[in-house]
């Protein structure tokens, strides 16, 4: 698959990225650069193990510039079109939308999870980027957001593995706060310090209250190919490993978590994930799962996105890839299920359909475990409209707080 083309300013050079594993979404991006002079194609930086996913050329047409993924941020880097050699030239946050301005300059969107994104100034001659807005100050004054804190720990092959970490809102070492465990989609996706506009800002969950936790496990992106390639048949086995050892390493050495009182939320791979979390482990109080899948066999049949069950876990219909499906299946452990869960979904998801959900819901509830379901009838895969948006979140929240109270949950709906 090829993405991003780009011309140089001189209009000799045509730039791009290309993947080269068919059937595979999250194979590395490579940059492949076209000389329309000699008609070669040449690949630049070959050997860099991240992926990027944005280009732009520079005003001498002698350099690009990148955006890509790296250890739960996306940063810009500066590479030389004709060596391939790469310059970092943002250390954390999010960047995006990059433009060169002038000969020397770069004008981009940066955020972070603790600030929405305003446009800043990278020059050359110095290192540090300048901000030229501040478009939401006075929408954020008074408004709570806590900064990401980050920590590593040993994981699924021992491998490590990375992770944020946003103190609550009214945070008191003193006290107990529950937990609220974010598990991102893909799986080949990561948490990253960027400021969401979605359902998953983490400073939703920090500012209800919730010492608020997100593992990039086995399947992210920004830590090296090979860590991304880790998941495939294996959705059921390193993630689920890494979340749970991330769970300890936080309760083990936070003093101020209640690990009698947590929640783990997630949406597409993160719902198929809490479908496997409510299977294979109780040391959660409650789950929400959204848009996420029951049963990877009939997952797998229903599907728009055909090609991706096929390369992740492989065709019902062949013995041995159904194997891998079973193996991985989170309702082959329905009988497990015994915490109480939130489905969420949308009539027009063709990705994950809204049967996964429904099955999901209606075991639970003919087995009297709680359950509750929401139905969005205008909604695909995502939460889109504002006032579902707001919705959504009274709904989650109220779900996780009423059942990580302090006190016995005091409704079961």
């Amino acid at each position: 698959m090829a993405s991003a083309p780009a011309f140089s300013p001189d209009g000799r050079f045509l730039a791009w990225l290309q993947m080269e594993t068919p059937g595979y979404e999250s194979d590395i991006n490579r940059i492949f650069v076209y000389d329309t002079a000699t008609r070669q194609t040449t690949a630049v930086a070959y050997d860099w193990d991240l992926s990027p996913h944005s280009l732009v050329w520079s005003r001498d047409s002698k350099g690009l510039f990148a955006t890509a993924a790296s250890k739960g941020c996306n940063l810009i880097f500066a590479i030389d079109a004709a060596t391939g050699k790469r310059q970092n030239l943002t250390s954390s946050g999010a960047a995006s939308a990059v433009r060169p301005v002038g000969d020397d300059k770069l004008l981009y969107i940066h955020s972070n999870v603790d600030r929405p994104g305003d446009l800043f100034l990278l020059s050359s001659r110095t290192t540090t980027p300048r901000q030229m807005t501040q478009i939401n100050k006075d929408r954020l004054a008074g408004v709570h957001l806590s900064p990401a804190e980050e920590f590593w720990f040993a994981g699924a092959k021992g491998d490590r593995v990375h992770g944020w970490l946003l103190r609550p809102f009214g945070f008191d070492r003193r006290k107990k706060h529950p937990l609220a465990l974010l598990i991102h989609g893909g799986p080949q996706q990561a948490g990253t310090q960027s400021f969401s506009h979605s359902l998953w800002n983490p400073n939703m969950y920090a500012g209800a209250g919730f010492a608020t936790v997100v593992i990039n496990f086995h399947g992210s992106s920004g830590y090296g190919q090979n860590f991304t390639d880790s998941v495939r048949h294996r959705w059921g086995d390193y993630p689920y490993v890494d979340l749970m050892r991330g769970v300890d390493y936080v309760t083990s050495r936070l003093g101020y978590i209640d690990k009698s009182r947590m929640a783990a939320l997630g949406g597409s791979f993160g719902g198929y994930m809490v479908n496997w979390l409510n299977g294979h482990t109780d040391r959660f109080r409650c789950l929400v799962s959204h848009d996420g899948k029951f049963s990877t066999v009939s997952g797998s049949y229903s599907t728009d996105e055909l090609w991706f069950p096929d390369w992740e876990l492989g065709k019902p219909w062949v013995p041995a890839a159904r194997a891998v499906l079973e193996e991985n299946n989170p309702e082959r452990f329905a009988a497990s299920f015994k915490t109480p869960a939130l489905f969420v979904h949308g009539e027009r998801d063709y990705r994950v359909p809204l049967t996964e959900s429904l099955s999901a819901w209606s075991m639970m509830r003919r087995r009297g475990v709680p359950a509750r379901l929401v139905y969005f009838p205008d909604e695909d895969h995502w939460i889109n409209k504002i006032g579902n948006s707001v919705r959504w979140y009274t709904e989650v929240l109220d779900w996780i707080t009423q059942w990580t109270s302090t006190e016995a949950p005091y409704r079961i709906r």
